[in-house]
């Protein structure tokens, strides 16, 4: 991004812009470069006119969640970084059924505040989303998954602005939804911002919901690492096997780079114990792929979104 550019951005109205934003305070791995510009938006209209103004100025950018699933490398980000705030935390119930409901929830709303939502509300379906630190944006986006369940099976359709600023809807037939991965049937996901999403749910008793809810959490408390900064797992489990016990068994568990080290407790978990960088997070990943290749023939695709330049 060059100074014209910047000037730009500054005078544009927008609510909450920060240039020279350094990712490793809004990513919950703890480490990252720069990003040129980051902005909170907070309304649709607000997002329609800087996705406009981007794509005049020929200007890049990624929208993010609460940062769970992310790191960008430490040479930093030279374009324009999105977060939704506002409006994009609201839900509600669309339409109510006899068998099932309708809600609608904005990308920029926390995982965790919508479940819990639902459970009071008994309304059941996103469970095996309850621990998992993000926002529905993201979960959409990535089809996010737990406990055998995916997003995309509950997924009705979704909201999206495009680069031109237009807001479009997709129907979950007009989506590829495929393992951690969300496609357009046409176009390209990537150069959009997907703002709402709908999903179907079931009626329970919010006792058994609660029940469920709670033994999940259970689960990944006894399976994950607690009060390290990590982007929860970090490679993609590959067909009819999973990352962490191929690392394991490559005897990688506890490895380190720096300060960044493979859990002890679950080796799927690369953890910041505490300065790490990106570079020393991004070596300790490639060392553990390139082990479990060595040894089993199988190439780890990672799951945490890594901007780069090569994203442009």
């Amino acid at each position: 991004m060059n100074e014209q550019q910047r000037r730009l951005l500054a005078t544009a109205g927008l609510a909450q812009l920060r240039f020279d934003a350094p990712m490793a305070e809004y990513c919950t791995l703890r480490a990252g470069g720069n990003a040129a510009a980051l902005v909170d938006v907070q309304s649709t209209e607000e997002l329609r006119r800087l996705l406009v103004l981007l794509a005049e100025e020929e200007i890049k950018f990624f929208v993010i969640g609460r940062g769970s699933n992310l790191l960008v490398t430490d040479s930093g980000y030279s374009g324009v970084i999105i977060r939704l705030k506002g409006e994009f935390n609201a839900f509600a119930v669309q339409e109510r059924g006899p068998d099932f409901t309708v809600v609608k929830a904005g990308a920029g709303c926390a995982l965790g505040k919508l479940v819990s939502w639902c459970s009071g509300q008994g309304l059941a379906g996103l469970e095996f989303l309850v621990g998992i630190p993000g926002s529905v944006g993201g979960a959409v986006r990535m089809n996010a998954g737990a406990w055998g369940s995916e997003v995309g099976e509950r997924l009705l359709a979704i909201e999206f602005v495009d680069k031109e600023g237009n807001i479009r809807h997709s129907s979950a037939a007009e989506l590829r939804l495929s393992y951690r991965n969300l496609a357009l049937v046409e176009g390209e996901i990537g150069k959009t911002a997907i703002t709402a999403a709908w999903f179907g749910l079931n009626y329970d008793q919010e006792e058994k919901i609660r029940s469920r809810c709670a033994a999940y959490l259970v689960q990944r408390k006894g399976k994950q690492p607690a009060g390290a900064a990590s982007a929860g797992s970090f490679f993609k489990n590959p067909p009819g096997d999973f990352a962490g016990r191929l690392i394991e068994a490559a005897g990688l568990k506890g490895a380190s780079c720096g300060r960044a080290m493979i859990s002890p407790v679950h080796a799927n978990f690369l953890v910041n114990t505490g300065g790490a960088t990106a570079t020393d997070i991004l070596a300790l990943a490639e060392q553990a792929r390139a082990e479990v290749f060595a040894r089993f023939g199988i190439w780890l695709e990672p799951e945490v979104q890594i901007i780069q330049e090569a994203n442009a």
